[in-house]
């Protein structure tokens, strides 16, 4: 069976936008003429390739199944062709989680940015960030040990945790000075109790309590910490300053969230500028 290659790329840019407009936009076409090859490509193979969910363009699983065959040629024949255009320029993309921003990928840009000043940085919330990640972005973020990306990713630094409370807080709290302590102290948990929990069972006890007090991410978890809410399991990485400075203080050195690892996802056939910025990023730290 013949497959047209001009509906293969476009159903292949649907999946990637998930919208019709978009790549009616990026083929310079009408949503209908993009309605038409796809429709053919339907035709050809004889089973439906997507469906509406809401205003979204959603993948059937046999085009799920499809999409991802096509999806390493289709980028790298995309940036071969992107890359012989003499002016082609776009800037960088950073989707990363707000906890990383501050103590370590700010300080990072900034020699970066002096060693390469015409590269344009793009940083957005990791939340913003697409399924899919083209060849110009990238995405800094917290993995398991046991979580197998979309993309592969390179390890940047250890995301364990480290118990911890502000001075105020422990000089108000002198059980905690033992780990059976902690059990009884007001903890503050980042998107559910289920990091205390684990903690708690690696030491051969079981937390009762109900979480009480939950953020959304790290950043503001670390701020209640420091303005003596309670105690919570900190990326031991991410708050040695802290540490330093005395504004947090270490009850245990049993860690938690075993595995944990911070990381940056990119395209396999991601842009030579973006691969000069991860190889930057990934460099050991001095």
């Amino acid at each position: 069976m013949s497959l047209p290659y001009t509906a293969l790329h476009t159903f292949h840019l649907a999946v990637r936008y998930g919208s019709l407009k978009q790549t009616a936009e990026h083929l310079s076409l009408t949503e209908s003429a993009v309605s038409h090859q796809i429709k053919r490509l339907e035709d050809k193979l004889g089973y439906t390739l997507f469906y509406k969910s809401g205003r979204q363009l959603k993948a059937t699983p046999e085009g799920a199944l499809l999409a991802k065959e096509l999806e390493q040629p289709f980028d790298h024949i995309d940036q071969m062709l992107l890359d012989k255009k003499p002016h082609a320029h776009k800037p960088i993309t950073l989707y990363c989680l707000p906890s990383l921003l501050q103590p370590w990928l700010l300080p990072k840009l900034i020699s970066f940015k002096e060693n390469h000043p015409n590269l344009e940085l793009e940083i957005r919330y990791h939340a913003s960030s697409p399924e899919y990640l083209d060849e110009h972005s990238l995405r800094l973020g917290s993995y398991e040990a046991n979580t197998c990306p979309h993309y592969p990713v390179i390890p940047l630094f250890s995301g364990e945790t480290l118990p911890v409370c502000s001075p105020i807080y422990l000089s108000q709290h002198s059980e905690l000075n033992s780990i059976n302590g902690l059990l009884h102290a007001d903890l503050l948990h980042d998107h559910s109790s289920h990091s205390w929990e684990q903690w708690f069972t690696q030491q051969g006890m079981r937390l009762q309590q109900p979480a009480s007090l939950i953020y959304e991410d790290f950043h503001l978890l670390k701020m209640a910490t420091q303005a003596a809410q309670g105690v919570a399991l900190c990326p031991e990485f991410l708050i040695q300053q802290d540490i330093q400075q005395g504004t947090l203080v270490t009850l245990s050195e049993h860690k938690g969230n075993l595995g944990r690892y911070y990381g940056i996802e990119r395209n396999r056939y991601a842009h030579h500028n973006v691969c000069q910025l991860v190889d930057y990023l990934s460099q050991p730290e001095k």
